[in-house]
């Protein structure tokens, strides 16, 4: 664990200045490069040209073929299973694919990268479409490094050139337990008028998974009802299977997709929906991670959970503007494969204004998802009555044992997001009612029945204040099959290291795991600038596969290991936190299933925002495809920020001290810190390889 973090002596690097000009001359980018992102043919824009082509012909007819696409692993190169799961040193390991085609290696990423000259920020400021607000020049020098990626070839980043800078809004977020995340994916989905294109890691036959079945199924109501076109649905999960050695997308016909294991609505169940189903995975590790929704080229939604009942609170951001599009390009490039049918919108996108602003847009109170809402007090009678159906019951499985999970029945479909947020938030004014919320998984009694005087008010549904547009860009890694560490040089993983390199007071980080070598040692090195590195984990949050060599380690060894090589004049800047639940005054082990936290955010600097799919773990850093999307807006990062810290309890309980270890006033430690508690020689290999089949299964918790 580590081995490539404690290679060298940690520096005092107290400046805040992260390096000089970079050595490219006036220009950042390629001629090329910059040429594409200015251009205007995108994947879709061909595709609406040739609608029955398949969308990587369309790509390669547009880019050319891109080097290991898809990153796919040659059987024939292996030398057996155990080779695969990092349980002998591969030759593989030292690959370090595009990276290597860049000549850089992962730990020269973090050198190579240093701030924009004035002149290279003006560049950058005329490389993507920004709306009416200028982007700052934090934001421009993270920008600039994911783009830097794209020389190696442009749809690195899982989006035309053309679309990877961009502007919208959020109008809300949700930080909550998964069952209000999913009743807004149902509110959204009734509405949509001709298409809708939904992706996730892993879709379960669940509680979840009902809710979402259920708006499919009113929508085909609405749809008949109003005499109208069927709505086009592509849906898009991970369920690796052996013919995907062959063809990763692979089509999954109506027999295979109403099974007991996933449950999907049969084709006669949804008469005014046309429903398309294709299960995606690069073997063996290159795993389908993303979760998003994008409706009627209208909406985004990016969330951090799975279509299934977990116990875990999670965030999603609902998104509009022209963002959306490189959100729908992104889809269609994830399909890969011809749609059949097409999608009716290829050819229609939106138009926006030439220069969009707060007023195109309706916020809080007054965003319709279609209708206009009731009034408060009439949301708050129906939310009452709507809770009680909430915490009605149905059975699911957690890993061996069964536990209750709540599951809405005798559905009712919130006509706006203020009748949403007003019937979750509104129900949660008690410490009692907050620990029913919360329990979705094991039963467990609250114990904070005294809140913090300065915390604030549990509302899972947050509905942000009025903005103009603001700057945006989606910064995603593709999937990589091949086990090895060689493949960081995505824009992802080069946003996430510039975040850290740019960075001059405060790195804050939720995330269930943290263990990925380069973040860790970007954590480091950023606090040896004296920059505070905040970081709310899970204690017990790991896949056994993280036991594996190579994959980093448990949270535990991580903090452990770090606060060790951190000198003690700098210990203090990095401030790691367990997970704490809203109604909790100490940390709860995530193995036993009932206060976990699956969020996956980065705030820097009260500035830019990372949001989206990505964990800080080795599987998301190396192999996973992951999107996310990277915002520039202090108040969005204010708003949100300040809503993690209401819905959960980590900032006033979840401290742990200088020696990696939490104790509570009394000087007792938690359950799960011992070391005796990780396995040890064979044993752990054998629990990894369990974990880590478990997590390709979609059955590990990420």
């Amino acid at each position: 664990m580590l081995h490539a973090m404690v290679g060298g002596q940690l520096k005092d690097k107290s400046e805040n200045g992260a390096g000089s000009a970079g050595s490219k001359g006036v220009n950042f980018l390629s001629s090329e490069l910059s040429d594409l992102i200015n251009g205007s043919e995108t994947v879709t824009t061909v595709l609406a040209a040739h609608p029955d082509w398949s969308v990587e012909r369309v790509e390669e007819s547009i880019y050319g073929k891109r080097h290991h696409a898809h990153h796919k692993y040659d059987t024939k190169e292996s030398e057996g299973l155990m080779e695969k799961l990092h349980l002998s040193k591969s030759k593989e390991e030292d690959d370090e694919s595009l990276a290597e085609k860049n000549h850089l290696k992962t730990m020269d990423q973090w050198e190579a990268i240093n701030p924009l000259s004035e002149q290279q920020l003006q560049e950058l400021r005329k490389s993507g479409k920004w709306g009416t607000k200028s982007p700052s020049d934090f934001f421009l020098n993270v920008y600039a490094q994911a783009l830097l990626s794209l020389e190696g070839h442009p749809l690195n980043g899982l989006v035309s050139p053309p679309l990877v800078g961009s502007c919208g809004v959020i109008n809300l977020s949700i930080i909550s337990v998964i069952p209000d995340i999913i009743q807004h994916y149902a509110d959204v989905i009734v509405r949509a008028e001709h298409e809708i294109i939904l992706a996730t890691n892993f879709w379960e036959a669940s509680g979840a998974a009902k809710t979402i079945c259920d708006a499919m199924k009113e929508l085909s109501r609405r749809v008949i009802e109003r005499k109208g076109e069927k709505v086009v649905l592509k849906l898009t999960y991970d369920r690796g299977n052996p013919s995907q050695v062959v063809s990763p997308h692979q089509p999954v016909d109506p027999k295979t997709y109403t099974g007991d294991k996933v449950k999907l609505p049969s084709p006669e169940e949804i008469p005014g929906i046309q429903m398309e189903v294709q299960n995606y995975h690069v073997p063996p590790v290159g795993t389908f991670h993303a979760k998003y929704m994008v409706l009627d080229r209208k909406v985004a939604l990016l969330n951090s959970n799975n279509i299934q009942d977990r116990v875990n609170v999670e965030m999603m951001t609902h998104i509009e503007g022209p963002i959306v599009q490189s959100f729908y390009d992104m889809a269609i490039l994830s399909w890969s494969r011809e749609f059949n049918p097409p999608l009716p919108l290829i050819g229609k996108p939106p138009v926006y204004p030439v220069e969009p602003v707060q007023s195109d847009y309706i916020f809080g109170q007054d965003h319709p998802i279609i209708d206009a809402k009731g009034d408060l007090e009439s949301a708050a009678n129906t939310a009452r009555e709507t809770i009680a159906k909430h915490h009605d019951e149905t059975e699911q499985r957690t890993g061996d044992e069964v536990h209750p999970v709540k599951q809405k029945l005798g559905r009712i479909f919130d006509s706006s997001d203020s009748q949403e947020a007003d019937r979750v938030n509104n129900q949660l004014k008690t410490t009692d009612s907050i620990t029913d919320h919360l329990n979705t998984g094991k039963k467990i009694s609250g114990n904070d029945s005294d809140p913090p005087p300065n915390a604030g008010v549990f509302k899972p549904i947050v509905l942000h204040s009025p903005h103009d547009p603001v700057p945006m860009s989606l910064v995603n890694r593709a999937p990589r099959g091949k086990p090895g560490h060689g493949d960081t040089y995505v824009p992802q993983d080069q946003a996430w290291l510039a975040a850290f390199k740019f960075a001059k007071s405060r790195v804050f980080i939720q995330t269930p795991t943290f263990n990925a070598t380069p973040v860790v040692q970007a954590a480091l090195e950023t606090c040896m600038r004296c920059v505070t590195v905040e970081i709310y984990a899970d204690l017990g949050f790991n896949d056994e596969g993280e036991l594996l060599p190579f994959q980093g380690g448990t949270n535990q060894m991580v903090v452990n290991a770090m606060y060790d090589k951190l000198p003690d004049t700098h210990k203090q800047y990095l401030e790691w936190y367990w997970y704490t639940g809203k109604d909790q005054k100490a940390p709860l082990n995530a193995k036993d299933k009932s206060r976990n936290c699956h969020v996956k955010l980065m705030i820097v600097d009260e500035q830019i925002i990372i949001q989206g799919n990505g964990n800080q773990d080795t599987q998301s850093w190396f192999h996973s495809q992951e999107i996310n999307v990277l915002v520039d807006s202090s108040l969005l990062a204010k708003e949100i920020r300040e809503a993690i810290d209401a819905n959960q309890n980590t900032k006033w309980y979840g401290r742990v001290g200088q020696d990696g270890t939490w104790r509570d006033k009394d000087g007792k430690e938690l359950p799960g810190n011992e070391k005796s508690e990780t396995p040890k020689g064979p044993m752990k290999s054998l629990v990894g390889v369990k974990g880590a089949i478990q997590r390709v299964r979609g059955e590990g918790g990420f």
